[in-house]
């Protein structure tokens, strides 16, 4: 089972890392008993009281993944352990807040961008011990590995999360409209080209553009414009600008941000507002106010994760049936097209630096992680989506998702950036950037100004945090970026 695919460039430290991790990869089914018999022995030998109780906490989105279609997942960990689980629901938001306040949590969740931070500040465990102490090897790529591990699990050369969800961003088409005889005609018309998916940000906006008549209750795109999500959707614009990527700072940490392509990037960001439904810029309206304008059938396009299949291929929507997914688009850059696509929200599993029962809450990850056992989680009608390779192939999962989108993770995969800036910090970072771009898209600042003011206080971030230790953070963060420009045939 290999670990480094896809073109991957790891800076030494972390490439060790890994390496150990990737050694002896537990078959489906052996991860799941592995960690029952480890909280069995715990338990005989004194050093787990029967009547512990794991106290977990998520999103309400993610519970059901974690207990299963009517608590099977629950029900067996208890009947097998004899352990309890205690969940309570945690806010629909980044989870440092929340972290920081937990005092008796076990084991909850945490977006990849934010694992940095988390480290940093000192509120999540380091897991490499707990995994080495249990024999676990965590895997990437092969038959059964997770997606993406060093991205969805370490931070600063550690191992803080368990991968439990898979949150890349991709764009949902309408691909009857794409295909309808009259709109091709029409489209060729004015553009004098083939009506197609996007290859890029420009085909993309002529296409929302072309799709826009509100009048007739359609929307060209449903892309989140609110104020806490930008950087979403910003930074695969921004990424696609230098092959094989635009790095977000130099070597001596200065922001390239304020530079042609981050203003260009603002620019496109800003420029599907008038193409969207209209309260897309107010605060609260995330995905759970865009989304359903595609699964209702009253938006050509949405960039948003895998899960937008899920519900839109469900058997009462009007779009079942009448939509694709297409790769994010990318730029021009010498004569290549260079994409970026890159993981968003993503919910993982780390452990509390202050949690009670550390041990059982990374063997309770372990054993849902399990591939057989995380199989049944995608499935249980939650908001976790495919994560390990095995889910590729499974065909319950497939027909759940369609095999069309399957299919297109598994070919993304070379061009998945690291979440956010990856970086301590990295939440501010994020809000300076998340609210100039607002800003500009509701009309309020110029893009070469926001960039110019974004670029300022990202400075002023990283002196605060230490220039030099950054320095050397980003060293390892910008080795996490993939070599290919596309992954496309």
């Amino acid at each position: 089972m290999g670990c480094l695919r896809h073109g991957l460039a790891i800076a030494p430290a972390v490439l060790a890392l890994i390496l150990g991790l990737c050694a002896s990869p537990i078959l489906a089914g052996e991860q799941g008993d592995r960690a029952v018999a480890a909280v069995r022995r715990l338990v005989a030998e004194g050093q787990l009281r029967p009547d512990t109780v794991l106290r977990l906490r998520a999103k309400q989105g993610n519970v059901v993944s974690i207990l299963g279609r009517d608590y099977a997942l629950q029900q067996e960990w208890e009947r097998k352990t004899g352990i309890a689980i205690d969940v309570g629901i945690m806010p629909q938001l980044d989870s440092l807040a929340f972290i920081r306040r937990a005092t008796d949590v076990d084991l909850t969740i945490a977006r990849n961008h934010e694992f940095a931070d988390l480290l940093h500040a000192g509120l999540i465990a380091d897991l490499g011990p707990l995994l080495e102490r249990f024999g676990f090897r965590l895997a990437e790529g092969g038959a059964d590995g997770f997606l993406r591990l060093p991205q969805q699990s370490l931070a600063d050369g550690k191992v803080v999360a368990i991968p439990a969800d898979f949150d890349a961003a991709l764009l949902f088409l309408r691909r009857d409209l794409l295909e309808d005889p009259v709109q091709r005609a029409r489209f060729r018309e004015r553009h004098g080209r083939d009506l197609r998916a996007p290859r890029t940000w420009q085909e993309y906006q002529e296409l929302v553009a072309f799709f826009h008549r509100p009048a007739e209750g359609l929307y060209g795109t449903a892309e989140s414009r609110e104020p806490l999500t930008g950087w979403m959707y910003w930074l695969p614009r921004y990424l696609s600008a230098a092959a094989p990527v635009q790095h977000l700072f130099d070597e001596r940490m200065r922001p390239l941000i304020s530079s042609p392509a981050g203003v260009a990037a603002t620019e496109s960001y800003a420029a599907t507002v008038a193409y969207s439904p209209p309260q897309v810029l107010e605060d609260g309206k995330d995905y759970s106010y865009t989304l359903p304008f595609f699964v209702r059938g009253q938006a050509f396009a949405i960039i948003l994760t895998a899960g937008v299949a899920k519900f839109a291929n469900a058997s009462e929507t009007p779009v079942r049936g009448r939509f694709i997914a297409a790769p994010i688009p990318g730029r021009m850059v010498g004569g290549q097209l260079v994409r970026r696509t890159q993981l968003i929200y993503g919910n993982n599993l780390v452990v509390p630096a202050n949690a009670p029962n550390k041990t059982l809450a990374l063997l309770f990850a372990m054993w849902l992680t399990d591939p057989d056992n995380s199989s049944r989680s995608v499935l249980a009608q939650g908001i976790t989506d495919p994560y390990r390779v095995n889910h590729l192939d499974d065909e319950r999962i497939r027909a759940a998702y369609t095999p069309q989108v399957i299919d297109l993770i598994r070919s993304e995969l070379p061009v998945m950036s690291p979440s956010g800036i990856g970086l301590p910090g990295d939440a501010e970072y994020i809000a300076a950037l998340n609210r100039n771009i607002w800003q500009v898209a509701a009309g309020r600042l110029g893009a070469r100004e926001a960039m110019e003011r974004t670029a300022r206080e990202w400075d002023q971030i990283t002196d605060r945090i230490g220039r030099a230790a950054q320095i050397e953070r980003w060293r390892l963060q910008r080795s996490l970026y993939p070599a290919a420009t596309d992954a496309r045939p």
